[in-house]
């Protein structure tokens, strides 16, 4: 399957600062109200992508047949995506200068936090 996308009226989010806009995986919008830091990554049937939300950004995952979007991560100060690397999202944390950090994307195993908790 192939993905397409693109993007529409990127804007300056405050001034000075990155430009979120409208993403479009194959010519639909994904569900919700919301904004995304070009650029999106299509991988293995699935687009990862930056949104903003109040107070930062939050890393996510959106189905492209559904287009429903999936939050990663906490809300994050910053985080534009560069690539995919060893199972994780590669992300810059700084609108200018920043350092290049990982969030894997491998599922939680089975039992894990719950298997702590009640040591099983």
């Amino acid at each position: 399957m192939t993905i397409d996308l693109a993007w529409e009226d990127v804007l300056e989010v405050g001034h000075g600062g990155p430009g979120c806009g409208l993403l479009h995986i194959n010519g639909r919008q994904p569900k919700g109200a919301f904004r995304y830091l070009p650029p999106a990554i299509a991988h293995e049937g699935r687009v990862y992508a930056s949104t903003f939300v109040p107070g930062g950004f939050e890393l996510c995952v959106i189905d492209p047949e559904t287009l429903v979007r999936r939050a990663l991560s906490p809300r994050l100060p910053y985080a534009r995506l560069e690539r995919i690397e060893d199972g994780a999202l590669i992300y810059v944390d700084a609108f200018a200068g920043g350092r290049e950090c990982r969030w894997e994307l491998a599922a939680p195993k089975a039992g894990g936090l719950f298997g702590r908790l009640f040591g099983r």
